[in-house]
């Protein structure tokens, strides 16, 4: 799953994770949180697409999205 459109959703807690995993539905990969980017838990959710910002709430800590080699933070 590695796009240019891809975007990665970073949590305060695995549990969080988990809502939104279960939100989001089939296209949702949980992973590991990239080393270059900070989580309180470690576990963040792959998409590719548009960030869905309804799906996003207290228990999100940020989404990034991939711009060529790097990651940008675009929410939180």
């Amino acid at each position: 799953m590695e796009s240019e459109d891809q975007k990665v959703i970073t949590f305060h807690s695995h549990y969080g994770a988990l809502l939104f995993k279960r939100r989001y539905g089939q296209g949702c990969l949980l992973r590991p949180v990239p080393r270059s980017l900070s989580s309180s838990c470690g576990t963040a959710a792959f998409i590719t697409g548009s960030l869905p910002i309804e799906l996003l709430d207290e228990n999100t800590e940020a989404a990034y999205e991939r711009k060529g080699d790097e990651w940008v933070r675009i929410y939180g």
